[in-house]
């Protein structure tokens, strides 16, 4: 088993490593600016440069993409407040997902909201009145900066085609901002959407420091492997990195 991990690690462009410090799930590529980490081997996160409080409590369980997760049991974000969070410096923040409960056409759940003065939040909405929807859709909106023009993003109304909308399916995302105005969507290390701000670009003084990762009020969603860095990742990193993850779980590395 470990041999195959070493094989398809160096076929993603890497290595195989022996999980010092950080631990097995953070490859070295993205410990560069890396401001927090949260593999939820525990309530507490093994790295916080950022000073990041945690604004919700934090209950682990079984059943992660890899060991325990932050469970889904019910809606259970995590949330966290820190001037690090800010976009209008290079920030990628991921993590892994999945629905705590079997979906119906008219289900919603939270997956990404960053807020201030205005707020960037990436959600998933069910049939109904709201824009017309007739089945689960991606949605990205920036909304409400002053001076920003405002986007809702519905980048595909049609999302089960393109992603296993079913309970315990482990899914990842990526939120990455460039330049203070390019914000990128990543799904399972695919770029599922991008848009460029209209206006102006975010700023200091939007104030941005608060982060839900999850389901507030809707469909409970599990959580694992949470990480924010103070850089912006390019396609290929987000793309190596769910490779290597998703080819560590599948060998039960480093498990077996």
């Amino acid at each position: 088993m470990r041999l195959a991990l070493t094989a398809a690690a160096l076929a993603c462009g890497g290595a195989a490593w022996a999980g010092e410090g950080t631990g097995v799930s953070l490859p070295p590529f993205l410990e560069d600016r890396l401001v927090y980490y949260h593999s939820f081997a525990s309530a507490t996160p093994e790295v916080n440069r950022a000073g990041a409080e945690p604004r919700s409590r934090v209950v682990v369980g079984e059943g992660g993409v890899r060991g325990d997760c932050l469970l889904g049991t019910k809606p259970q974000p995590l949330v966290l407040r820190s001037d690090a969070l800010s976009p209008h410096r290079p920030l990628s923040v991921l993590f892994w997902w999945a629905l705590a409960e079997e979906p119906t056409a008219e289900t919603c759940f939270g997956l990404f909201h960053l807020s201030g003065r205005g707020m960037v939040s990436h959600f998933s909405r069910g049939k109904g009145q709201w824009c017309a929807l007739e089945k689960p859709a991606g949605i990205l909106q920036v909304w409400n900066f002053p001076g920003i023009r405002n986007v809702n993003g519905i980048y595909d109304r049609d999302w089960r085609k393109s992603v296993s909308l079913k309970k315990g399916v482990w899914h990842h995302a990526a939120m990455v901002f460039h330049g203070a105005s390019l914000v990128e969507v990543y799904t399972d290390g695919r770029r599922a959407w991008s848009v460029r701000l209209m206006g102006r670009p975010f700023a200091a003084e939007d104030k941005v420091q608060d982060l839900v990762l999850g389901s507030r009020t809707a469909m409970p969603v599990a959580l694992d492997e949470v990480i924010i860095l103070r850089r912006a990742l390019a396609a290929a990193e987000v793309r190596r990195y769910v490779a290597i993850i998703t080819q560590m779980r599948a060998v039960r590395y480093p498990e077996d």
